[in-house]
C-alpha cells in the first residue's frame, strides 16, 4: 500500500472539497429551475387532441348515467324561451357573442352572483351560474364534494345517443375531482368545484347539443360530429366578450372569498391583449415573450408603474368562465386571482389564448 504525503493528503481533500461544492452548487440550481418552471407554470386545456371517431361505439342499453331532471331553479329554464327568463330576472347587463353560435346575455349586478345565459335562435342552451344565492337545483353552491358524491349518480364516463349519432364522454382522475359532468335526464351540468376547499363553486347546464359542440372533455364518437367555427370577423367581439366575462367572475370570486373588487386598467389589458395575440402567433405558452420579454418588461415598455405584478395564462379553454374556474385549482394561479395587495387587473384574449395581468399600482 503507498501512503500519499502530507501535501498529496491536502490536494486530495481540496479535490473532495470541490466535488461537494459543485455537487451542492448543482443542486441548488436544479431546485431553483424548479421553483422558477412552478412559478411560470402555464394551463394548457388537456383536451385539445381532435375527438376519436369509433364507427362502432354503441351506447350500452343498460348502463345508467341518468339523473332526475330538476323542477325548480335555473336549470329548468335550459330550452325555455328567453323570455321566460326576462319575465323573472329582467334584462341583462350586456350581451356578449360566443364562439359556439349562441349569445351570451351577462347578469353582473351582484358583487358575489353572477350569471350568464346562452341564447341561440330565443332558446336558452346553456346557463353559467356563479354565487351563494343563486338556485342551482339539485345542487347548492358551496355544497361539499362528499355531499355530491352521496346524493349525485357520478360517473366517469357519459353516452349520449341520438339520431346524428352516439357520444362518449371520458372524465380523467382530476376531472372528478374539479370539473364533474352529470346527466340531468337530458339535459347536462358541469360541476366546478374548488379543489382545495372541496366544494362547488360554480356551475354550467347545458342542452345536449351544446355539450357535443363544445367537447370540454375527452370523447369518442360515431356519427355526426357537430362544430361551429365562427368568421374571422367575429372573433373580436367573441375575444372581447370573453375579456369582459374574466374580469366579471375574477371580481365576482375575490368577493365571495372576502377579498376586495379589481379595477380595470386599459395599459394592463393592452399588454395581456398582446401578450396572446404573440403566443397564439408565435405557437407558444409561457410568460417570457421571445420578443417582448417577461410580464415586468412588457408593463414597463407600455408605461406601467407598478409595485408587484402577476400573471396567468392559458390556452384551449372552451371560454373565459371555463379558463378562471381551470386558473383557480391551480395554487399558483390561485394564488394571483385571491392576491389581496393587487389594485388592477387587464385582461387580453386572442382565440382561444388567455392572458390575465394582475398589478398592485405604484404610488
Amino acid at each position: 500500500m503507498r501512503w500519499k504525503s502530507a501535501n498529496e493528503g491536502r490536494e486530495y481533500v481540496i479535490k473532495i472539497i470541490r466535488v461537494f461544492i459543485a455537487l451542492i452548487f448543482f443542486i441548488l440550481i436544479s431546485i431553483y429551475m424548479n421553483i422558477q418552471s412552478q412559478n411560470k407554470s402555464t394551463i394548457l386545456n388537456p383536451q385539445l387532441n381532435d375527438p376519436k371517431q369509433d364507427n362502432q361505439l354503441v351506447v350500452d342499453d343498460n348502463f345508467e348515467n341518468i339523473g332526475e331532471r330538476p323542477t325548480e331553479g335555473l336549470s329548468t329554464f335550459i330550452g325555455k324561451d328567453i323570455a321566460s327568463f326576462t319575465d323573472q330576472y329582467g334584462k341583462p347587463a350586456r350581451k356578449d357573442p360566443s364562439a359556439y353560435g349562441y349569445e351570451w346575455w351577462v347578469y353582473n349586478d351582484s358583487s358575489y352572483d353572477y350569471m350568464q345565459i346562452g341564447v341561440k335562435d330565443e332558446k336558452i342552451v346553456t346557463i353559467y351560474a356563479l354565487g351563494p344565492n343563486l338556485n342551482v337545483a339539485p345542487f347548492d353552491i358551496g355544497q361539499s364534494l362528499n355531499d355530491l358524491y352521496r346524493f349525485t349518480i357520478i360517473e366517469s364516463e357519459i353516452f349520449i345517443e341520438d339520431e346524428k349519432g352516439s357520444y362518449r364522454f371520458e372524465l380523467t382522475e382530476e376531472d372528478l375531482n374539479t370539473r364533474l359532468l352529470v346527466d340531468l335526464g337530458g339535459i347536462y351540468a358541469q360541476v366546478y368545484l374548488d379543489q382545495l376547499t372541496g366544494t362547488l363553486v360554480s356551475i354550467r347546464y347545458m342542452d345536449m347539443e351544446t355539450l357535443i359542440l363544445q367537447q370540454p372533455y375527452e370523447m369518442v364518437y360515431s356519427g355526426y360530429l357537430m362544430d361551429y367555427e365562427p368568421e374571422e370577423e367575429e372573433w373580436a367581439l367573441i375575444e372581447k366578450g370573453n375579456e369582459a366575462q374574466i374580469f366579471d367572475i375574477t371580481n365576482s370570486i375575490r368577493n365571495i372569498y372576502g377579498i376586495s373588487s379589481l379595477e380595470g386598467d386599459e395599459n394592463v389589458s393592452m399588454v395581456a391583449k398582446k401578450h396572446s395575440q404573440d403566443m397564439f402567433q408565435g405557437e407558444y405558452v409561457d410568460h417570457v415573450s421571445p420578443t417582448f420579454g417577461t410580464l415586468s418588461e412588457r408593463l414597463k415598455t407600455e408605461g406601467v408603474l407598478f409595485d408587484l405584478a402577476g400573471e396567468n395564462i392559458a390556452t384551449g379553454y372552451i371560454d373565459g368562465a371555463d379558463t378562471v374556474q381551470v386558473w383557480l385549482n391551480s395554487s399558483v394561479h390561485r394564488e394571483e386571482i385571491l392576491e389581496e395587495k393587487y389594485t388592477h387587473l387587464g385582461i387580453g384574449v386572442y382565440k382561444k389564448y388567455y392572458s390575465q395581468n394582475f398589478i398592485e399600482k405604484a404610488e
